[in-house]
């Protein structure tokens, strides 16, 4: 059985991570992660992956949040000329997809270059 939206509703919309309070890697506790950083790396996609097809070309970078922690992530709402190794970048929510059978509109974060 899938866990109801709405007791999890507080962990969406939040960027986060784990941290081992005992460094048996047994008792992890939920961490807010920083929402800014810079990219480490980037490539833009082409061929869409399933889900995607409207966002082609597809930018992904790996991002380096503030506190060292890295990140897969979307760059949306940003020229192109911008995304480059070392920019600052800060995650922002927005729509990932819409569910086809309940008309869901699932959010996520993705990042923009400042």
């Amino acid at each position: 059985m899938a866990i109801q939206f709405w007791r999890i509703r507080d962990r969406y919309y939040r960027l986060m991570g784990n941290r081992c309070d005992d460094c048996g890697a047994r008792n992890l506790a939920d961490k807010d992660m920083p929402r800014t950083g810079k990219i480490l790396t980037h490539t833009q996609l082409h061929e869409p992956l399933p889900g995607f097809e409207s966002e082609v070309p597809l930018n992904l970078a790996v991002i380096e949040l503030q506190n060292g922690a890295r990140v897969l992530a979307q760059i949306v709402d940003t020229p192109q000329e911008k995304i480059e190794t070392g920019a600052k970048a800060r995650a922002v929510i927005r729509r990932v997809r819409v569910d086809g059978d309940s008309g869901q509109i699932l959010y996520g974060y993705k990042f923009v270059v400042e």
